[in-house]
């Protein structure tokens, strides 16, 4: 592996690992179900083991066989072309495209939504080297409609991308976990633009004349951008409820029993799950911070959403499966669950799905 890429690698685990493991149980959530902390920094309440050490990382990594690689005379992920809304549009179905990654564009009523802004070329620290995008974003910055809301799951570099918020500036509002405020304040953001959460809190808004209902919720996963600021901020994913319209975005996740089933129970009726499927090998390094695609659809059932989709995948090498393997495990998984296949699948990068409204929202 030439130099400059091994020093990407090498940067992206430290920020990426965590090192001692933490434990905490239940009874150390608030009275809410906040997130708990340990010796100030952010936990996860329903495992005791965090993700790895940054030897474990560069073992995973760089062991002979254990990272696939990328051939796309082999395999390429498929791509569409985005179908946006337009201003001639009626407004009964909600517009959903996935620009890559976990990065999606939600339409509906006339407030256009961007989930975790990835457009770089690099999930790094530094902008030559690292994991190095293998499929394009589906649309550029600057071909987006105008954004109204922005909600990022973690701060994470295959999630929050330093040029992508530099290029989004102060138009969109930002809802971000706990901590995110402060970094995003450094990069140039209105401070009065960016509205943080704590697990279970709720904010509404209205764009247009449109009310947006933006709940953080649990996920287990940790935060970190480099070697000093482990887990000092939050992770969360992402509960958007329209008057006719929800949708649950899970960012970065493992699989636990509880918390998803909380989500669940607290919002019945969720329209549409975006839920990660890929960055699950090798399970014993990334199990309890990533889901495969089995989990990914437990999670499914566990939110009880009518459609899901899956992300988090065909766009960086960020782990050691193959680039297809989650679609076809997601597949098998989903025909082992006994769910209808458009019930939970895979989209193209770039392609637009159309989903009509068929229930109200509480």
């Amino acid at each position: 592996m030439p130099r400059f890429l091994l020093i990407g690698y090498l940067l992206l685990a430290s920020s990426t690992c965590t090192g001692q493991p933490v434990g905490v149980d239940q009874r150390s959530l608030g009275p809410s179900g906040e997130a708990p902390k340990v010796d100030n920094r952010y936990v996860n309440p329903e495992i005791a083991m965090q993700h790895g050490s940054l030897f474990a990382f560069l073992k995973a990594r760089f062991r002979s066989g254990e990272w696939a690689s990328y051939d796309p005379d082999q395999y390429q992920v498929p791509t569409a072309e985005p179908e946006l809304v337009k201003p001639t549009d009626t407004q009964d179905e909600a517009r959903v495209t996935w620009i890559g990654h976990a990065t999606v564009l939600l339409q509906h009523q006339g407030i256009n939504v961007l989930t975790d802004p990835m457009f770089g070329d690099f999930a790094s620290p530094v902008d030559f080297a690292g994991p190095k995008r293998i499929t394009q974003p589906a649309l550029t910055l600057e071909q987006l409609p105008p954004i109204d809301v922005v909600v990022i799951s973690h701060d994470h570099y295959d999630h929050l991308d330093k040029p992508s918020i530099a290029k989004l500036g102060n138009q969109p509002k930002y809802f971000v976990p706990l901590g995110i405020k402060k970094w995003l304040v450094g990069q140039g953001i209105n401070p009065e633009r960016i509205t943080e959460l704590n697990w279970w809190q709720e904010v509404v808004i209205e764009v247009r004349g449109q009310r947006l209902k933006v709940t953080a919720t649990p996920a287990q996963h940790f935060s970190g951008r480099g070697l000093f600021d482990r887990n000092q901020r939050l992770w969360s994913s992402w509960l958007l409820r329209w008057d006719n319209y929800s949708v649950w975005f899970g960012g970065d996740t493992g699989y636990n029993k509880v918390q998803f089933k909380q989500i669940g129970q607290r919002f019945p009726g969720i329209d549409l799950g975006i839920i990660p499927i890929g960055a699950y090998a090798p399970r014993w390094f990334m199990g309890t911070v990533h889901v495969d695609p089995a989990q990914a659809v437990q999670i499914h059932q566990d939110i009880g959403a009518l459609h899901s989709f899956g992300i988090h995948w065909g766009a960086f090498m960020l782990s050691a499966e193959p680039v297809d393997e989650a679609v076809a495990l997601l597949a098998a998984a989903v025909a082992e669950s006994n769910l209808a296949a458009q019930e939970f699948g895979t989209y193209a990068i770039g392609e637009t799905r159309r989903y009509p409204i068929v229930r109200e929202v509480d």
